[in-house]
Order: C-alpha cells, then sequence, then structure tokens
C-alpha cells in the first residue's frame, strides 16, 4: 500500500465505535484519491460501510454532471452514493467561499451520527493556505493551528488524513492508478482569496522558500499543541466550558488577557464563529456590568447575553416580541414563533381546578403588557409578575413572551410557573396540570 493508503489506515484502526465512514467526494482530484484510498481498505475494515457524499453548491451549470460523475465513479468502486443539494447564497455577507463552505458542512452534519467519521481532502498545501489566510485575518493561536487531523464534528467526528501529504504526492498517486477526475475551473478564480493565494502568492514564496507548505503545516502543529495545552489550563476556570451558560465570578480576577482566552474557548467549544477583537472586547465588558442588569452582544448570528454575573448563548431567533392573544380550545394551543405550545393533562396532585376551567366561557393566552399581578395561594397578598420574574431570576429577554394564561378575562396561571389562588384545585379536586414544553428556550 502506498503512503496516503497507510495514512488513511492508521487513521480509522485506532477510532471506537466506527460503523461509518463518509467521504466527502467533490469529484475533484484530491476527494477522489481519498476515496479510492478508501475503497482500497474496505476488506481491511469490514465492520466499516463506507460512503461518498456529494454536495452539490448549484454554483456552476455542471454542477449536476458532476454528481453523476461522482455517482458513476463511487459505483465502480463499491461505494454506496449521495448527492445532496444545498443553498450556497451568501447570506450574511461573509464571501462566497464561506457561505459555500458553511452550507457544505451544515449538509454533511444531516448525515453524521455518533457512530459516523467524515473523511475529507485536505492535504499540506490546503494547511498553508488556511494559516495564510488565518494569519492576514489577525486569528489568534486557535486559529493559526488551522485544521485538526482528527476533531468533533456535528455528534461524530471530522478526520483529514492527508494533512502531512503534499498535493503533488496526491497527484502522483492518481496518474499512476490512472484515476478520472474533475477540474473545476472556479478555482481558477483570483476574485476569491484562497484561490489568489494558490495562484499568485505561494508559488511566488515558494520560489525562495521550496518547504513552504511544509514548514507552515509543522506552524500549524505548533499553534495546535500550544492551544491545546491552554484549554487544559483555562477549563479549571469553567467546569463545562461547552455549556451555554458561563459563570462569570471564575474569572474576574484574571488578567484581561486571560479574561479573553477563557472567553475564546468557551465560545469555541459552544461551536460559534469567534468574534472580533471589538465584539470580544465588549464581551469582556459586560462581566463588570451590575449583575442585576440584562446585557446583549451580538454578531452574524449570534448573542452573548449576561445576567446576574451568567454569560448565556443565545440566538437572534430568541428576541421575540409579545404576541396577539390566543383562543386555547382543546387540552392543547400551539404558540407563535418558537414558543412551543401549552397543554393540560388530568391529574390528582396539586394543579389548576378541572371544575373552573371547563366551567370557563373563555380561556385564553396573551403575553405580558405590563403591570400584571397575581395572587398566589399561602402568600399575602397579590404580587406583581415582575417581581416573580425577579425573584425566580427568569432570564430579562425571555419575560415579555412567557404565556399568561387568562380564564374568563381573569389572570390563572404564569405558564406552567405559577397559578392563582382563585384557580387552584383544593386537594381533594380533580387538576388540570399545565405544561410548557418549549425545547428551544431556556427560560431560568
Amino acid at each position: 500500500m502506498t503512503d496516503l493508503v497507510n495514512s488513511v489506515e492508521q487513521l480509522i484502526a485506532p477510532i471506537k465505535g466506527v460503523k461509518t465512514v463518509v467521504v466527502a467526494y467533490s469529484g475533484g482530484v484530491d476527494s477522489h484519491v481519498l476515496l479510492h484510498s478508501c475503497a482500497k481498505l474496505s476488506d481491511r475494515f469490514k465492520s466499516i460501510q463506507f460512503k461518498a457524499i456529494y454536495i452539490d453548491h448549484g454554483l456552476h451549470k455542471d454542477s449536476k454532471q458532476w454528481s453523476s460523475h461522482c455517482q458513476q465513479i463511487s459505483t465502480d468502486l463499491s461505494i454506496e452514493f449521495t448527492s445532496i443539494k444545498v443553498d450556497a447564497s451568501d447570506i450574511s455577507g461573509e464571501g462566497p467561499e464561506q457561505a459555500a463552505r458553511h452550507a457544505r458542512y451544515e449538509a454533511l452534519q444531516t448525515v453524521i451520527d455518533d457512530a459516523s467519521l467524515l473523511m475529507t481532502a485536505q492535504h499540506q498545501d490546503d494547511q498553508a493556505e488556511t494559516l495564510m489566510l488565518q494569519l492576514l485575518r489577525g486569528s489568534g493561536i486557535k486559529g493559526l493551528a488551522a485544521m485538526p487531523l482528527l476533531a468533533r464534528f456535528g455528534a461524530g467526528q471530522i478526520a483529514r488524513p492527508f494533512l502531512d501529504h503534499s498535493k503533488q504526492s496526491i497527484l502522483d498517486y492518481a496518474k499512476k492508478n490512472h484515476l478520472d477526475w474533475i477540474e473545476d475551473p472556479s478555482n481558477l478564480d483570483t476574485s476569491l482569496n484562497r484561490n489568489y493565494l494558490r495562484q499568485q502568492v505561494i508559488p511566488l514564496i515558494k520560489q525562495r522558500w521550496p518547504a513552504f507548505a511544509k514548514t507552515t503545516s509543522r506552524t500549524a502543529l505548533h499553534c495546535a499543541e500550544a492551544d491545546s495545552v491552554l484549554a487544559d489550563c483555562l477549563s479549571v476556570y469553567g467546569a463545562e466550558l461547552s455549556a451555554e451558560t458561563f459563570d462569570c465570578c471564575s474569572i474576574k480576577a484574571l488578567s484581561g488577557p486571560a479574561q479573553r482566552l477563557v472567553l475564546r474557548e468557551w465560545l469555541a467549544l459552544n461551536e460559534l464563529k469567534l468574534p472580533s477583537q471589538k465584539v470580544l472586547g465588549q464581551i469582556q465588558a459586560m462581566l463588570s456590568s451590575p449583575s442585576t442588569k440584562a446585557a446583549c452582544v451580538t454578531w452574524g448570528e449570534h448573542q452573548i447575553r449576561c445576567f446576574a454575573d451568567t454569560l448565556y448563548v443565545c440566538q437572534q431567533s430568541q428576541d421575540l416580541t409579545r404576541f396577539a392573544p390566543i383562543n386555547w380550545q382543546g387540552g392543547r394551543v400551539n404558540l407563535v414563533g418558537n414558543l412551543g405550545s401549552l397543554q393540560i393533562t388530568k391529574a390528582l396532585t396539586a394543579g389548576i381546578s378541572q371544575a373552573k376551567w371547563d366551567a370557563a366561557a373563555n380561556i385564553s393566552v396573551r403575553s405580558r403588557v405590563d403591570g400584571e399581578r397575581i395572587k398566589l395561594a399561602n402568600r399575602k397578598g397579590s404580587k406583581k409578575i415582575k417581581q416573580l420574574y425577579q425573584e425566580a431570576k427568569v432570564l430579562p429577554w425571555l419575560r415579555d413572551i412567557v404565556p399568561l394564561i387568562y380564564i374568563d378575562d381573569k389572570l390563572a396561571a404564569v405558564a406552567d410557573l405559577w397559578l392563582a389562588e382563585e384557580f387552584t384545585a383544593e386537594p381533594s379536586e380533580m387538576a388540570y396540570q399545565i405544561d410548557w414544553v418549549h425545547p428551544d428556550l431556556r427560560i431560568l
């Protein structure tokens, strides 16, 4: 076997629990060589199913023909083939390269589970280009680590077995095995940053430093090792750095640079696109904001909010507004947007009085206006909902959209959080339990 095939074998062999290896197959020479290498290993790994996935970005008029070509090659190699069409429109304004990359990887994540390994064919020259692009963006150690050999990807993992191999070695393999690959003309478009580096800048550098790809690949490895050590050191400041919340108090005593390192690690482990230095500074500034005041920093599709000395990862879709009243008929009512639904189930324990619910002429669900009050059982006087939210530390940016349930225009319940004394079932009375099902929202 060749060095390329050996690299694929040595990467797969130690990974436990892999049942499927998915090859990201574009039809180009790099991914064709990777697919061919995997086909040679099918007898070696009889318990593993090899699959080829072609992502059709629809950016070239011949993309359908390329899909057909990839299907035929996969069939010839006795490898299962799937083609997935994606929308690679640059909606976020990050540029066509990033838009296509995001669309591609989002599609690939849908076919990867915890028993899957995604394989891509990036090589040593690709690694050099990636490091250069990150350097030109002003990236830190994490960015300069470029592409790892093996990393988490969705529910599974992603592997790049050719990172230590040059483009020339891949071309040599392809020619020796008489492979038939696609040449994508967009690779010659120097208006794209990566292509400009590949076609114009790096060849010039190699005239002076022929080992450029090899040495920069080594630089990326050094940065990856340094980043790994930093991650281990920083983990003491957050027991669950990958959690969607972060305790600000754990790093308030650190220096500014140390705080930023921890914050970058937390954001990266939550798989967020790292913000600019300016935005990171805004997040850092929230560490010293009053603990009772909610603050928010937004970039791209992401938000970081701060409340009660805790940072929260949010999506902009959580910026929900008050909604119009909804009539509740039957046992379940669907709410607007991603607010989920409300439902009632019969209960023998505490809940809302079944008799009063069933006798009501009208039951409605409304959002908070302001100044609503509710009298809770076993508590003196009525309480403003605002005060209850503060006591329970309901997240401020979600308080206006917590559903309020009215029975004949009287406030009977605040979602499944509190019941009004007037509508609370007696100990011997049949009751309804209210459940607010909202899988995409964190309220407390």
